[in-house]
């Protein structure tokens, strides 16, 4: 078969993507920002798409060809970049109007557990409102409502989740009594291999998830003794302590920095991230397996470890990294500014060259630190820092070398700030 894949860069799009073509199917691999993705799967034939704009009109052409679809759009909230109700509800019923206009009749349409607007959150709503453009259409359409998706490879809660077990002696979690039914990765995709086929149930929505009912306290003990890490104390964090940082998440989000610590994730925690799969497992006959069994299939490795680990640890690395340069550059022009003139008159500027440089200097200080802290282009800026860096080494070397065996340390300071620069670059992906 012919399948293509909306939103095939992201979790659950990316490991369909892989299971498809692994069982031998053709996949067209559809999503926003393809260029990485395919580097890392270049057997995929790519094309891009973005549910912020498309049409029917644009998606005509893409189906030709094609036998099944497989929708899996999805964004947690409104933020720089992303919208819900373009990705949940118009750009989806765009792609569906267009698959019962060219005859593609065989839709898979990812939702979540707890798609009612009941919930409160527009994430929710959008999602119901998603189906329901689906519901109304001529095709034979398939609506798998997932729980908690766990896999090797983590993004978003899940890897929040590991993040909350790599923080050391004390793990905070927000409630602690909402229960998932975690679905194993693997189980999710040979579901949906078999609901692509043209013989397979239609007109059906269900909730998919595994036999294992799984509160977040058990998830965080769980996951800890899967990597290693053993016992831990769960301080359950009230929700009014909380709020501060799912607001902060918010506007975070609007900065392009996706995390998922967001109002709308607390929403969907409280309402409803269980859901019923007893349907799915008896119209089906699937044996999906419960966390305890997903988990043990596969013993953690060195890289889980050390993603759970840094999940908290980088961002505090990036964020003081940031503080560092963007702070050096206000001290330089303020409180600071006579030591500077002191240091470059020493180091035997003119008035006219010293006044540049200072300007010049703070300016480069200040540029880098928002960048930094804006997670721009973190490599670039990195590099950038560590090559600015060796310029102020170099320059400070040729003019006061004595600088080197001061009792601060002027110089010697900065190689461990090159080292962190480094290490903030080489982990820059989170995905």
């Amino acid at each position: 078969m012919h399948i293509l894949i909306a939103g095939a860069t992201g979790f659950i799009g990316s490991h369909i993507a892989a299971d498809l073509r692994r069982q031998g199917h053709t996949v067209t691999a559809a999503g926003r920002g393809i260029e990485r993705a395919r580097s890392l799967a270049p057997d995929l034939h790519w094309i891009a798409c973005d549910f912020r704009h498309d049409g029917a009109a644009d998606w005509r052409p893409r189906l030709a060809g094609i036998d099944a679809v497989i929708n899996c759009v999805g964004v947690l909230q409104d933020g720089l970049g992303d919208h819900s109700r373009a990705a949940h509800v118009d750009g989806a019923a765009a792609l569906f109007a267009a698959c019962a206009e060219t005859g593609v009749r065989r839709v898979i349409h990812i939702s979540a557990v707890g798609a009612d607007a009941a919930s409160g959150s527009a994430y929710a709503r959008d999602k119901q409102d998603g189906e329901a453009a689906l519901k109304a259409l001529d095709l034979d359409w398939v609506i798998l409502r997932p729980s908690l998706v766990i896999a090797r490879n983590v993004y978003g809660g899940t890897a929040l989740v590991r993040a909350l077990c790599g923080l050391p002696w004390l793990t905070p979690v927000v409630g602690g009594k909402q229960v998932f039914r975690p679905i194993g990765m693997e189980d999710l995709c040979a579901a949906i291999s078999d609901l692509v086929q043209p013989d397979a149930p239609a007109r059906v929505s269900w909730d998919v998830g595994g036999p294992q009912r799984v509160s977040m306290d058990e998830l965080v003990r769980g996951y800890r003794r899967w990597l290693g890490f053993g016992k831990t104390r769960i301080w359950h964090v009230p929700r009014w302590l909380a709020a501060p940082a799912f607001g902060l998440g918010d506007a975070l989000g609007w900065l392009g920095v996706r995390t998922s610590m967001r109002t709308t994730a607390l929403k969907q925690l409280d309402f409803d991230v269980e859901g019923d799969p007893s349907d799915w497992i008896a119209a089906t006959g699937a044996t999906p397996r419960g966390f305890d069994a997903c988990l043990a299939s596969a013993p953690a490795g060195l890289q889980d470890r050390w993603h759970a680990r840094l999940g908290f640890a980088r961002p505090v690395a990036r964020w003081v990294l940031g503080l560092y340069w963007l702070i050096t550059g206000i001290l330089s022009l303020t409180i600071a500014r006579g030591d500077a003139y002191d240091v470059l008159q020493a180091a035997g500027y003119e008035p006219a060259m010293q006044t540049f440089l200072l300007w010049f200097g703070s300016a480069f200080d200040l540029s880098m630190g928002l960048a930094m802290l804006a997670k721009w282009r973190v490599r670039l800026i990195s590099a950038i820092m560590i090559a600015g860096t060796f310029a102020y080494i170099l320059a400070l070397s040729l003019t006061l070398p004595s600088l080197w065996a001061d009792a601060l340390g002027p110089i010697l300071k900065v190689f461990p700030m090159m080292a962190l620069a480094l290490m903030i670059a080489a982990t820059e992906d989170e995905r």
